[in-house]
């Protein structure tokens, strides 16, 4: 049987904490260095990761000032469709109309076409076999009706259910007399028509299709819909109530607050960002302690484009070419104050300047676009700097492996040199112990 042993019995040195203690002061240094470095790194990911974040809301500001692709007015350039009378009619304004007033005159309202059937006794009255052809705006379909599905309500079903049908929803009306089969286009207008034909099953005309007729300063517009996006270039009118020779007063013009809104909402983004680099690149003389990013190359290259376009002119806009010029100025600490008096006052003397300003080829809000969408490319610079630092994560990773594998074979090693002196001082004592033994049996 094996013997029992432990580091330190055989001469009363406590092996165990002198390895351990060895183990700590081999490791320390090694240990300190990569967590430091760590760290480091991961607040510094955590830091571009935020600042990124703020680009990206004052990416999304400056796109907010800017006409969207699809003919959509920008935020700072919204415009108002405010009629007098919004019980005949509601409007809506693109950035391509143009402010005035308007008379508009609702002459009759869209509808859609009915057809009706022949009465039945009830939904469950046979109406027979065969083919029903259903037609709307040029485009058929045909249902077939076979015993035993061949009742009214399995009819209605298969209208509603058929994957090819071409705009018709079926209903099944009742009065105290029977049942009835309605057949309504879903599509208001006269080119919607509904027709049938079929040699088991007859409707007649219940509700005529119509088309809108709508008069805007005396000129008459016709429209499938009710939503007429024809009579005005840039303005939709939704009408509501028809009332043939009454005109009403739709004005059209700049939406003040949402202008103001924008712009704020723009500048409030930017300040956000100036903040941020702030408080993260600034050092303490007093407590001495600098923020993750001071001295970062990637941000002060991007903090200097940043105060390049703001600082800028917008040559092309015409009276307004800086921020300055509409209210807008730089404080002491980088961010932007707002005069909202005069930045009105620029709105109301000419707001095209102030668009232009923001939107135009060389304007502010289209240069903070174009250099937020650079900077928060996938191989963009920050992109760059959080990929470095995730490489350098790896590799401190690595470097914590070899320690550890390097400290083990260590510990190993002193812990054998350690319990082989515990022995070999066992022995020497034993060996004191047996001469004093002889000694004193000379004496």
């Amino acid at each position: 049987m094996a013997a029992i042993t432990s580091a330190g019995i055989g001469s009363g040195l406590d092996v165990a904490s002198i390895v351990s203690q060895l183990v700590a002061a081999e490791r320390g240094p090694a240990d300190q260095r990569i967590s430091i470095a760590t760290t480091r790194a991961n607040t510094s990911i955590s830091a571009l990761a935020n600042f990124r974040s703020a680009l990206a809301n004052l990416q999304t500001a400056s796109k907010a000032l800017l006409p969207g692709s699809n003919g959509a007015a920008s935020s700072l350039g919204k415009l108002t469709a405010t009629p007098a009378k919004p019980d005949y009619f509601t409007a809506s304004a693109e950035n391509k109309a143009v402010a005035g007033n308007y008379s508009v005159e609702v002459v009759s309202l869209a509808a859609a076409n009915k057809r009706a059937s022949d009465l039945y006794a009830s939904s469950s009255a046979v109406v027979g076999d065969g083919d029903v052809t259903l037609a709307v705006g040029g485009k058929s379909f045909t249902v077939n009706l076979t015993s035993p599905a061949n009742t009214l309500a399995d009819l209605r079903d298969k209208i509603n259910a058929a994957s090819d049908n071409s705009g018709v929803g079926a209903a099944i009306v009742s009065d105290g007399s029977g049942a009835r089969l309605l057949l309504t286009s879903r599509a208001t207008g006269t080119a919607n028509a509904v027709s049938v034909t079929s040699s088991i099953f007859n409707t007649t005309e219940s509700q005529p299709a119509a088309d809108a007729v709508v008069k805007v300063d005396g000129f008459t517009t016709t429209s499938s819909s009710n939503a007429v996006t024809t009579a005005v270039d840039g303005l939709t009118l939704n009408l509501v109530k028809a009332e043939p020779g009454t005109s009403t007063t739709l004005t059209v013009g700049l939406d003040q607050k949402a202008s103001e809104a924008a712009v704020a909402t723009f500048v409030n983004a930017y300040n956000n960002v100036v903040k941020f680099i702030a408080t993260q690149t600034k050092f303490d003389p007093v407590a001495k302690t600098a923020g993750i990013l001071l001295g970062d190359s990637t941000v002060l290259s991007a903090t200097q484009q940043l105060r390049n376009v703001i600082g800028g002119s917008a040559d092309t806009a015409g009276v307004y070419k800086t921020l300055s010029a509409i209210g807008i100025t730089t404080s002491a600490d980088g961010t932007l104050i707002s005069d909202t008096t005069k930045f009105n006052k620029a709105t109301s003397t000419d707001f095209a300047a102030v668009q232009r300003l923001f939107a135009g080829t060389d304007g502010l809000a289209t240069k903070m676009s174009a250099l937020t969408t650079t900077l928060l490319a996938d191989d963009g610079q920050l992109q760059a700097k959080t990929d470095g630092l995730n490489s350098r994560l790896k590799d401190l990773g690595k470097q914590q492996t070899a320690v550890d594998v390097r400290i083990q074979a260590y510990e190993a090693r002193t812990r054998a040199q350690f319990t082989a002196l515990d022995t070999l001082m066992s022995k020497l004592s034993s060996t004191s112990s047996y001469l004093t033994q002889q000694l004193a049996k000379l004496s």
